[in-house]
């Protein structure tokens, strides 16, 4: 993934937002900072109830934007879904909405960390499918599918195959001419499938097994909702990027949450819809939220005991040159 500085400002003159945009190229990790960093997934690839994907679909997911800064981990999304989700009939509860966001340090596939317990969770839309009570940030997680009782789809494969033979839809509905093409955000096509779907190293993308939301979990935190005028500008920004969703959320929570992982390290983040129907992947570094070690200062009583030692050296050499003449 290439990681390009822009140095202008996006946004109304009100809302203007400094950022780092992300344009997937190869699998690099960003590092977080104060700074919005952007990651843009592609723009046709949700594949929404009338069989579009695009701006007219009602589940494209546009991007989404991570800023790390005094130890303070912060996380926004663009899409066309709405933060209790969208009705329909379709699914088992009238509803289709968002998975939950799963990071993952041990630098395993999601299956393998997931069957190990080793994953972070963090569910932030509470009508959603999750396997844990309110909203929050959750350890030992293991995830699960949830795409069989959201309509969804069954595998990668079949995701890939099918948005690649839909139509684009502007947001007024109309037809752009174009066919539709499926991305991750910061990670390219390959990379993605590789980390959702293997085991042990081996593809593995069985029917309704890709990981989307968490299954089981120890709460060891809450999330705070970002205020309106940061959305605002974060929604300026995405704007200015292309992303014209309707919908910006954003949380953030205390980088402590994540135990031996708050310093310096490594993360896979995935966020996927109930019914799979678009995703995003991202792989960042988080930075290290302890300060570098200072040397200690003297305190003023050794200063002033070492500036009188050195005066009584001083003073013992003087008198030893006196005695030095009076016997010569």
């Amino acid at each position: 993934m290439k990681i390009q500085n822009i140095s202008t400002l996006i946004g109304a003159a009100t809302a203007a937002v400094c950022v780092t945009l992300a344009t997937t190229t190869a699998a690099q990790a960003q590092v977080l900072g104060p700074n919005w960093t952007y990651t843009m997934d592609s723009l046709t690839d949700g594949h929404g109830e009338y069989n579009t994907v695009g701006a007219g679909s009602n589940y494209e997911m546009f991007g989404m934007a991570m800023k790390a800064q005094n130890g303070i981990i912060s996380i926004a999304f663009n899409a066309n879904v709405a933060l209790a989700g969208n009705s329909i009939g379709w699914a088992q509860d009238g509803n289709i909405g968002w998975g939950d966001v799963l990071f993952n340090f041990s630098g395993k596939s999601l299956k393998d960390a997931s069957a190990a317990g080793q994953l972070f969770g963090i569910r932030f839309a509470d009508t959603n499918d999750s396997g844990v009570a309110g909203t929050g940030v959750f350890s030992g997680v293991t995830a699960k599918n949830v795409a069989a009782e959201n309509s969804g789809f069954s595998t990668f494969s079949q995701y890939q195959s099918v948005v690649g033979g839909t139509n684009v839809a502007a947001a007024n509905g109309s037809y752009t001419g174009q066919l539709g093409q499926i991305g991750y955000g910061g990670a390219t096509v390959a990379e993605a499938k590789d980390y959702l779907t293997n085991v042990n190293g081996v593809s593995q993308d069985t029917s309704y097994g890709q990981l989307n939301s968490i299954k089981t979990g120890t709460k060891v935190g809450d999330i705070n909702f970002l205020g309106a005028a940061e959305i605002a500008s974060l929604a300026s920004g995405f704007a200015g990027l292309g992303g014209v969703g309707r919908t910006t959320v954003g949380f953030s929570f205390s980088q402590s949450l994540l135990g031996q992982f708050m310093n310096p390290a490594n993360a896979v983040i995935t966020l996927m819809e109930e019914c799979t129907n678009d995703g995003m992947m991202l792989k960042a570094t988080l930075p290290s939220t302890v300060p570098p070690a200072e040397q200690p200062v003297p305190e003023p009583i050794t200063m002033i005991g070492m500036a009188l030692g050195g005066l009584g050296l001083v003073k013992g050499k003087m008198n030893q040159r006196r005695a030095a003449r009076v016997n010569a």
